[in-house]
């Protein structure tokens, strides 16, 4: 009878494994997480801004080649878009004490500590006004919408901030409003334009919270050696690593999409919770 080995793998870890999920809970659809400089984690997709050709909820009306005109030859916004400096803010600003008044400066100009997003490649689409949005990873409002998206699986919606005149009696399904001046688009929870929201399909969660940091997991197997050892040895790619959850490195295999769940230990497991905790 063979001796029972006694023999102890250094880089034997734990970990927990669901075979063959019918749907991924950290499957992220329409967004893509990014890392900044910092480790900061912030978010880059697609979304429509302001629809055309219907009466929006405040029974405005626009004209889409008015609004793209405007904007296209705006000193302003074409210097900004060049510095990657078109931002936006969370929620229109408005005085938290009731009588109070906001400048004009500050109606009309964006606060930068207040910044949630910025605005790139704005265009014009049929009758949808639309651009890429980035959320802003360092300050506090950036990082709130980051975490509702990831977390919560938000879909950021927004609402156009600008200068014009309002047409008295304007024909029916004809615009009433022609605009001078466009601000920004801000990111709202209720937007005028009921198609005003991000390309973003809520991903479907289970049990506990979701953090979705792909480039953070690779980074961890890279630079810890318990990591790099169970991958060589359980074959994982790159390809396969879904991202965080709960503190474990989750991979999904592609041939039979079983998942596994591997812990992070000791100071990397620190290194990468201090970033996704903040």
């Amino acid at each position: 009878m063979p001796k029972k080995s006694t023999q102890t793998n250094n880089y034997e870890t734990a970990c927990f494994v669901q075979e063959a999920p019918v749907m991924s809970e950290i499957a992220v659809n329409g967004y893509t997480i990014k890392k900044s400089a910092e480790g900061l984690p912030y978010c880059e997709f697609e979304s429509t801004l302001m629809t055309f050709n219907e009466y929006n909820r405040m029974r405005r009306r626009y004209d889409a080649n008015n609004i793209d005109t405007v904007i296209a030859s705006d000193e302003r916004i074409n210097d900004l878009l060049r510095r990657h400096q078109w931002r936006g803010e969370w929620n229109h600003p408005n005085p938290d004490i009731k009588g109070q008044q906001y400048s004009d400066i500050r109606m009309t100009i964006p606060e930068p500590i207040r910044t949630s997003h910025f605005i790139t490649k704005p265009r014009l689409e049929g009758d949808r006004y639309r651009g890429h949005i980035i959320t802003h990873p360092r300050t506090e409002c950036g990082r709130a919408v980051a975490s509702e998206i990831i977390d919560i699986g938000s879909i950021p919606c927004f609402s156009v901030r600008l200068l014009g005149n309002m047409i008295p009696n304007a024909p029916i399904n004809q615009p009433n409003m022609r605009v001078s001046k466009v601000i920004t688009f801000d990111m709202v929870d209720f937007p005028s334009h009921a198609g005003a929201q991000a390309d973003i399909t809520p991903a479907a969660y289970q049990e506990g919270a979701v953090i979705f940091l792909k480039e953070l997991a690779k980074y961890c197997c890279e630079q810890d050696e318990n990591m790099r050892v169970v991958c060589e040895s359980f074959q994982f790619s790159t390809d396969e690593i879904m991202g965080i959850h709960n503190g474990n490195i989750v991979f999904q295999e592609a041939d039979t999409n079983s998942r596994v769940h591997i812990p992070l230990k000791g100071d990397i497991r620190k290194e990468a919770m201090s970033i996704i905790l903040g």
